[in-house]
Formats: C-alpha cells, structure tokens, sequence
C-alpha cells in the first residue's frame, strides 16, 4: 500500500463506508483510496506518541496493512477512520508492553524537538498547549483529549478506539478538563494568550 498515486476520480468521491464494501468484494483500488485519506492523519497522530516519523509511519503502515487483512472484521455501520485509529492505538500499546518505552518516548518528546512533530503544529501557542497537556495529564486523559479536540472524534467512537465505556471515557475527559483548566488559566495570563478557555477545550 502506498500514498504515492492519483486517487482514481470515482473513488475519490466515493464515501467511506461504499469503499469498504468494495474492499470486501476485493478491490485493492478502493483500499488504496482509503490508504490516501488516513495515512497522513494516522502518522501526524502517531508522530505525537513516538519518537520520530520514521517510527510513527512504520505504524501507520502496520495498521494499514492490519487493517487491509482484517477488513471482515469491521462492523457495518462503524466508521473506518476510528477503526484505524484503534488498531493504531492497540499497536502502539502492544509496542509499549513489548519494549516499556512508550512512557518514556511521550516523556522525552516533551524536552526533545521532533522536527517532523513539529513541522505538523503550525501555531507556537497551540503547541505551547499540547506541551502543557502531555505534562499535565495521564496517558489516557492525554489521549482522550487529542482524539476529542485535535482528531474531532465523538464520544462512542473515542470508546471503541480506547476500548472503553463512552461513560468511561465521559469521566476521562471531564477529569482532563478539571485537571488542565487551571495550568490553561495561568499560561493565559503569563503569555497574553487571547483565546477564551472554553474555545480550546469546549464541552
């Protein structure tokens, strides 16, 4: 599977789920679609957990790959992109269990400039955030609150990506949000940060 092609004209209009009813009866074209929707969002999520692009798109195609043989395993009806993000998700944990470097990959990105994770936030102000985020918050709130605020996914799909209750997730994301306002709060008045707080972290 590979990024580097011309989607053809009536896939690439195609919707998601029609796709992956055209994979199932076999077409590699329509999967490759797929492939140039979420590759770039699967690697840009993942340079956000590992230490180098070169890592995170190895994973990305671990998961396209994973995704393209188990493609019978997606339930009709559930969406695709949060299907991939949660064989991302299981990959990258399976990966930390194996090597227990994944807290310590999260944590060095902090001090350490990852110039292709850098290259990926265009505003200083909203990494400044992010940083702020990653020292603040524990792995799973970290997580949930990127799925919800940077990767736009609602609650139900955030659950089946983490494999948790959507209740669970609603009391993760309402503990992140307590735990983070106040640190918000004083990076607004230090930096002149002219955002209102709700804006960055709505309900």
């Amino acid at each position: 599977m590979s990024s580097d092609f011309s989607a053809q004209p009536d896939l690439a209009l195609a919707e998601d789920a029609h796709l992956v009813s055209l994979v199932r009866c076999g077409s590699r074209e329509a999967f490759d679609e797929i492939d140039r929707r979420y590759r770039k969002r699967l690697c840009r999520y993942l340079c956000r957990h590992t230490n180098g692009a070169a890592y995170a798109e190895e994973i990305a195609q671990q998961t396209l790959i994973r995704a393209f043989e188990m493609i019978e395993q997606l339930k009709f009806g559930e969406k695709i992109g949060a299907w991939l993000y949660r064989i991302a998700y299981r990959l990258l944990v399976d990966d930390s269990r194996r090597k227990r470097k994944l807290s310590a990959v999260i944590s060095d990105s902090i001090a350490v400039s990852n110039p292709a994770a850098d290259a990926l936030i265009a505003e200083e102000e909203k990494a400044s955030i992010w940083k702020i985020a990653r020292q603040t918050l524990t792995q799973d709130e970290f997580i949930a609150i990127e799925l919800r605020y940077v990767e736009d996914f609602n609650i139900a799909e955030i659950a089946k990506i983490m494999s948790r209750t959507q209740i669970s997730v609603r009391v993760i994301l309402y503990r992140a949000r307590n735990r983070l306002l106040p640190h918000l709060a004083e990076f607004s008045q230090k930096n002149n940060f002219q955002k209102q707080l709700p804006e960055i972290l709505p309900e």
